[in-house]
């Protein structure tokens, strides 16, 4: 087709004048298309010429080189519009044209990781990739296998890093992390690119932190498919491939859990929702049951908003349930604490402090399981809370 890419570029231009003025759903990280917008995908789909292989090949030409287009201020980035638009195309052509062109997508996928877009194009990439693997789970080829669970790994790495930049290295000789003590900017997915300019002048010039604006969108995301998404690009006998990535998203996500300051909650619970989505899947279990106890006996653990509740019981129901010996080491810090009033230095204050956290994280463990699931135990637990008791 002659001038396909600088028709897509129009298509992608007139798709941000037709978005919708107001989005039922806020805080959507993927904008829904409004119908005005769908029936740009329509008419693609209607032109002969437009082959799905050459829509794929032309937006790839359109992210690579975008023709100069004149934009107003609050004009999202052609790149965003355009894969926008690519986003919905997807969603709505047959399985069998989506399987039939995977070589066309990958080769837009491998480029488009590489062409540094905004992270509002990143995200819309990530979309595009599970909506192909929602579509299509399985793909005959193992050489194609192996090249979706690359660009997969690449796809989410690049979300990983995004999710990462409110955080902060303490020290420069160690690679701890902590969140940056600014504003996290929360702004609905439609408008975000376009509003991310003003929203960022007015919080700067309260704070003398450059707030991040796309983490908390990046933790909403990866919440929202990384779970699902893996599982069903890694086979069963290839679930260890994962494990490194697991480990690389953890290392971003533990330091928003660890914080519950009040400018960070938005980020502490796209972060719980994505720990509770893994913690579902216990080949994950390698890399995150460690930190996921840690923060559990961490003695800031009950300060959380109400809405992150029942993805902690979540969390713990599949820490504890998934081995035999985690709940027994919970049981074990639990006898710990009570042993420790024979030493002469113990503070006695502290020692109450540390049993009665010790027994209200045994008590939320039983709250968070099933029916009767530690009856075996309650000899025990009926011991620990009565020589307790007394004490506390």
């Amino acid at each position: 087709m002659n001038h396909g890419a600088h028709f897509m570029a129009a298509i992608a231009y007139v798709w941000n004048e037709r978005k919708q003025v107001k989005t039922p759903v806020r805080n959507k990280v993927i904008p829904v298309a409004s119908e005005e917008q769908l029936l740009l995908v329509e008419l693609v789909r209607s032109v002969s010429a437009m082959r799905t292989e050459t829509v794929m090949h032309t937006v790839k030409e359109v992210l690579k080189q975008p023709p100069a287009i004149a934009k107003d201020k609050k004009h999202l980035s052609l790149e965003v519009c355009m894969l926008q638009f690519f986003y919905a195309y997807v969603q709505r052509i047959p399985v069998s044209s989506l399987v039939d062109s995977w070589p066309s997508l990958l080769a837009l996928l491998k480029d488009s990781v590489q062409l540094g877009l905004p992270a509002p194009g990143q995200f819309l990439i990530l979309g595009v990739l599970n909506e192909f693997i929602l579509k299509n789970p399985n793909l005959e080829s193992k050489k194609d296998q192996r090249e979706l669970q690359d660009v997969t790994h690449k796809v989410v790495e690049a979300i990983g890093t995004i999710a990462g930049s409110s955080l902060e290295q303490t020290t420069w000789l160690r690679r701890n992390l902590e969140v940056k003590p600014s504003p996290q900017i929360v702004v609905d997915g439609s408008s975000l690119e376009a509003d991310v300019e003003d929203l960022m002048l007015t919080v700067m010039e309260a704070s003398s932190f450059t707030p991040s604006v796309y983490s908390v969108h990046a933790l909403t995301l990866l919440a929202e498919v990384l779970a699902h998404l893996l599982d069903m690009v890694f086979y069963s006998d290839e679930k260890e491939k994962v494990i490194p990535l697991l480990v690389n998203i953890m290392h971003y996500v533990v330091p928003y859990l660890r914080n519950h300051s009040a400018h960070n909650a938005p980020s502490y619970r796209a972060c719980i929702q994505l720990l509770s989505s893994l913690s579902g899947y216990q080949y994950t279990r390698r890399a995150w049951k460690k930190e996921a106890f840690d923060l559990f006996m961490d003695h800031t653990f009950f300060q959380m908003d109400s809405s992150c509740v029942s993805h902690w019981r979540a969390i713990i129901d599949h820490l504890m349930t998934h081995d035999k010996t985690t709940f027994r080491d919970l049981m074990t810090r639990v006898a710990v604490a009570q042993s420790s009033s024979l030493s002469l230095f113990t503070n006695r204050d502290a020692e109450l402090e540390q049993r009665a956290m010790l027994l209200k994280r045994l008590a939320f463990t039983i709250y968070s399981s099933e029916v009767d699931q530690y009856q075996k135990y309650l000899p025990d637990i009926q011991g620990k809370i009565t020589e307790m008791a007394p004490v506390l």
